[in-house]
């Protein structure tokens, strides 16, 4: 699974940067905008980040910053391989910013736990993700993801020739031949 999160974070990186300058060019059309959702209080933001934190959710997000990062230094050496030495310096130096990139990408995940859910339904989550079975399910999810979607894949792939068989079963009933 965490071969899979990379390589869905990698394209994810990848196809912003090189997207950005051509969206930086064009002037699209502006998009319709979602009325904004109301702020939540401090204390309802910091359960949702915490609980966010402890359900294990939030290593999804953490990983966006250093991969940007690390595609951008990857982009940058191809071009010019020369200037590794000093993109590393650089990269270190601007390190707080970079930082501060992923505490706004975890207050804006968190934020979706909070439109959800109550600050007394996230008390709830923080209690079990606490638990030693939270716990257990949090170090596990990622096996139990990778297990799950692994054979789902081979059971989707015997379902679908399953149901192009019944399907043709029942058309030749009524005299079609697919």
């Amino acid at each position: 699974m965490t071969a899979f999160r990379f390589r869905l974070g990698a394209a994810f990186v990848s196809t912003l940067l090189l997207a950005a300058p051509a969206l930086a060019q064009t002037a699209a059309p502006a998009a319709p905008q979602a009325a904004p959702l109301p702020a939540l209080s401090a204390s309802h933001q910091a359960l949702a980040v915490e609980v966010l934190r402890l359900s294990g959710m939030s290593r999804s997000i953490d990983v966006i910053v250093p991969q940007m990062v690390d595609r951008a230094r990857q982009l940058f050496t191809q071009t010019r391989p020369e200037l590794a030495a000093d993109l590393d310096k650089s990269i270190q130096a601007l390190k707080p910013d970079f930082e501060a990139q992923n505490a706004e990408a975890i207050r804006i995940a968190g934020a979706a736990f909070g439109h959800k859910l109550t600050e007394a339904e996230l008390t709830d989550l923080k209690t079990f993700f606490s638990s030693a079975s939270g716990r257990k399910f949090v170090s596990q999810q990622p096996f139990i993801l990778e297990e799950m979607f692994g054979n789902l894949d081979i059971f989707t792939r015997g379902l679908s020739q399953t149901v192009v068989d019944k399907l043709r079963e029942e058309m030749k009933k009524k005299g079609h031949s697919l």
